[in-house]
């Protein structure tokens, strides 16, 4: 590009309107300009071949734009490009150390957040399969979360300390933990599995069809609605295994 090259730190983000306010120097003063940073603009930049991929921005980036005046007569930052953030580096090595921050969850949307109490950086908050969202209070108070993805910076998120599971996720918990055999109904059946849903908790799982799955099939009269039994083998906060008993 041929247009001249600012630089400067962006101070915040509004992440309902997808801007962010940028301090930079010009003639020796402090001067403030908005940008734009939805997906829509990395995309732009990305077939500009001006970056690889997108990039998320947050407080404390240092980056370089362009100075453009809008058919409204105002100047507004372009083609901001990301160039380095020294308040996220100081958290990734901070949690390679001991992974636990302080934060305020705040709801964009349907999409949750974090804000690191000290740095004021975002961060996506993950809330896993068969976790209840967070409640977001007028008067936040602060949660404990750590940090995942540390060695992919563009991909870093958060992570509560204290999970809120649903009440079906517990009683998954404890039959998992008394090796339990349950019953589950069959959903739907594939070349690939049967879908079931665990009666008791009301939780979706998946048989893998191999050979002995494959031969039981043949041998029974096994459709939608059919009851089976079936033992949790495996459980994670996304993902529950089972096998069929019977």
């Amino acid at each position: 590009m041929s247009e001249k090259y600012f630089r400067g730190k962006i101070i915040s983000i509004n992440n309902d309107k997808k801007k962010a306010t940028i301090e930079y120097v010009s003639n020796n003063k402090i001067k403030t300009i908005q940008a734009v940073i939805d997906e829509k603009q990395q995309e732009k930049y990305i077939q500009l071949k001006l970056i690889k991929k997108p990039h998320r921005f947050l407080v404390g980036d240092h980056v370089k734009f362009v100075i453009k005046k809008s058919s409204q007569q105002v100047f507004f930052a372009d083609y901001v490009l990301y160039e380095y953030n020294n308040s996220l580096e100081v958290l990734i090595q901070k949690a390679k150390i001991e992974n636990k921050f302080l934060g305020y969850v705040k709801k964009v949307d349907d999409d949750y957040f974090i804000k690191e109490i000290d740095s004021y950086l975002f961060f996506p908050l993950r809330i896993s399969k068969y976790e209840m969202p967070p409640v977001v209070a007028e008067s936040p108070k602060a949660v404990t979360f750590k940090m995942i993805n540390i060695e992919k910076p563009e991909k870093i998120m958060a992570e509560l300390y204290n999970h809120h599971y649903t009440e079906g996720f517990m009683v998954a918990i404890k039959q998992n933990k008394n090796e339990q055999i349950i019953e589950a109904a069959v959903k739907k059946i594939t070349p690939y599995g049967i879908f079931i849903e665990l009666l008791e908790s009301k939780l979706e799982s998946k048989i893998t069809i191999n050979e002995s799955v494959a031969e039981k099939l043949t041998n029974r009269n096994i459709e939608v609605g059919s009851v089976l039994k079936v033992k949790i083998t495996h459980l994670t906060s996304d993902r529950i295994v089972v096998e069929w008993m019977e």
